[in-house]
């Protein structure tokens, strides 16, 4: 069985050239396929997901991180996702033939080398942290890049795991973790009032009394003249797709705001799309083995 790791790079760009620039120089590389890949110019953000073996994502990283350092200039990045860094986010993911310590180690050496060669501070989260105050990702980035640079050397939560306690001129931070499948869903709201995505995102959140594993934010969308509501559902197994769908709703009934759809961001597991089915269509026992192309593949 072929040892294989998701990864989905988040990147603060928006630039569907460079993004593309990236895609074409690995998509050379044994071992390694690149799945998907989006930008969105509000977020100005860009993920590229990737499905390979070891060797294959250790070598993308570095060849990302590369391009990254050249094209991205961190310090003059405006956009509404939270980001410490150019390569802001790099999680492995285990999917066949590895479990999660193989991701951790991964993580780990794939960290090693990111900090030695481009001199930049390197961040553990998830289930590679090595501190429990880096474990939530949003803890890493509150404040987003700007706050990380003033607090980084002075406030030692914020020291960086390795590499220098110093932002790195162009790249910023880089933040690299293992974790399970993670669904990025979002939900667009009919309205331009920001304070109204925020509240329902609070509703949402499981550190503010909403679905456990869920975290939320409301952002701006100006070039759709809309707000939208963030969501990253940690654990899609126990908060699932159509209860956040179902609970941004309610709430967006409750200011008399209309959802305009939603949107997933790269990837997400089979599984996730059946128990949405499932619901909808009051199936309540349909599985992935009902899926025709489970079998197939």
């Amino acid at each position: 069985m072929k040892r294989v790791i998701q990864s989905a790079i988040n990147l603060s760009t928006s630039s569907p050239f460079l993004v593309e620039k990236i895609v074409e120089e690995i998509s050379g590389l044994p071992g390694l396929k690149v799945a998907d890949y989006s930008s969105d110019p509000d977020h100005n953000r860009s993920v590229v997901t990737l499905i390979g073996e070891e060797e294959s994502l250790e070598k993308a990283v570095l060849k990302i991180v590369e391009i990254a350092e050249k094209e991205i200039d961190i310090s003059r990045h405006r956009g509404e996702h939270p980001r410490v860094g150019a390569v802001d986010v790099i999680p492995f993911t285990p999917w066949q033939g590895v479990d999660m310590e193989d991701c951790k180690k991964l993580a780990w050496k794939v960290g090693e080398k990111v900090a030695e060669r481009f001199d930049v501070p390197v961040y553990f989260y998830g289930e590679a942290a090595l501190r429990e105050e880096h474990r939530d990702l949003s803890r890493i980035r509150r404040g987003g890049y700007e706050l990380l640079k003033e607090e980084i050397d002075k406030v030692p939560e914020r020291h960086p795991d390795l590499g220098p306690a110093k932002i790195h001129p162009t790249l910023g931070a880089v933040v690299i973790g293992a974790r399970g499948p993670l669904v990025a869903f979002n939900v667009n709201l009919k309205t331009q009032d920001l304070d109204i995505a925020k509240a329902i995102a609070r509703k949402l959140r499981g550190e503010t009394g909403g679905l456990r594993y869920v975290k939320a934010i409301g952002v701006s969308l100006k070039s759709k003249d809309m707000v939208q509501v963030s969501m990253n559902l940690l654990d899609f197994k126990k908060s699932t797709i159509y209860q956040a769908f179902e609970l941004v709703k309610l709430e967006a009934k409750r200011w008399g705001v209309e959802v305009k759809g939603g949107e997933i961001i790269g990837l997400l597991p089979l599984e996730a799309l059946v128990d949405v089915a499932g619901f909808y269509l009051g199936i309540p026992e349909l599985s992935v083995e009902q899926v025709l192309e489970y079998h197939l593949f």
